[in-house]
């Protein structure tokens, strides 16, 4: 699905600095106006307590509530938060837009339920540090220019995971099971050492620029697609472990996504097995 085409990318304000912030954190919305500016003002608290140079990306899509014009009220209030506007509710068209729009050095996607500053932090000085050890040159994936990058092992992307030693999952035992039985399947049809791809995440801008235009899946698959493909092109994808607890219940049927989510898994698989077979 192409990004739809009346996208609203607002330039960065002049007060938020010439330079490319640190951190471009990217949050879709939709329908979230009875909690999006507390949400919104948790989340700037801890940032600013952590001292973290960064921008926020409100990226509504097709919301019928208030959402839009709060998200546009944050906006105007703060120069280091933008509102995005996707004028469809797709989840995965507006992860994908507030990825591909934002300047930052380190490209971050939270839920407006689920966000976590310390986490974030660990995983840029992670992706940072694996550049500075590369000298300048970053290894263990492949830059924009299409050149792969080879002589290490550093990461390009760093997942946030609910399955691995140390992490805990607070969430109902069915939707634990859920998570271990997606990535179980993403592990069968594409890579055995697939870890969790939805939740937060810190990609290096390189990695993004280069495989996000690339995706085909929206709604509930863009950012595993998106980790697949880095993945096959040679990035290291880093699981760090994290604690999970809802704040709400969940916006969809686990058991209608089930059936669609299968549905786009195996037409993923066939087309990357034909851009695999063309290739050849």
């Amino acid at each position: 699905m192409d990004d739809p085409a009346d996208v609203r990318h607002p330039a960065p304000p002049a007060a938020a600095g010439a330079n490319p912030p640190r951190y471009s954190i990217v949050i879709p919305i939709h329908n979230e106006a009875e909690c999006l500016s507390e949400e919104v003002a948790e989340l700037v608290a801890e940032l600013e307590a952590h001292g973290v140079d960064y921008e926020l990306l409100l990226a509504e899509n097709g919301s019928s509530d208030d959402t839009p014009a709060i998200a546009e009220a944050l906006a105007a209030a703060n120069p280091r938060i933008r509102a995005l506007r996707i004028p469809v509710p797709d989840y995965g068209a507006a992860m994908k837009t507030g990825m591909l729009t934002g300047r930052g050095e380190l490209i971050v996607n939270f839920d407006i339920d689920f966000h976590d500053v310390d986490f974030m932090v660990k995983a840029g000085e992670i992706l940072l540090g694996a550049r500075e050890t590369a000298g300048g040159e970053r290894a263990g994936w492949a830059s924009a220019t299409g050149a792969e990058v080879t002589g290490g092992a550093a990461p390009g992307i760093v997942v946030g995971s609910k399955l691995m030693e140390g992490s805990e999952d607070r969430r109902s035992a069915a939707r634990h099971f859920v998570s271990l039985g997606f990535t179980t399947i993403l592990r069968m049809l594409f890579d055995r050492r697939m870890d969790d791809t939805h939740g937060v995440k810190v990609l290096r801008r390189e990695v993004v620029e280069r495989y996000a235009p690339q995706t085909m899946m929206t709604r509930d698959l863009f950012d595993t697609e998106l980790i697949i493909r880095a993945r096959r092109g040679g990035v290291m994808v880093k699981p760090l472990p994290v604690t999970v607890e809802e704040k709400r219940k969940p916006r969809s049927s686990i058991a209608r996504r089930i059936p669609r989510t299968m549905k786009s898994l195996i037409r993923l698989r066939i087309a990357l097995w034909k851009e695999g077979s063309a290739g050849t």
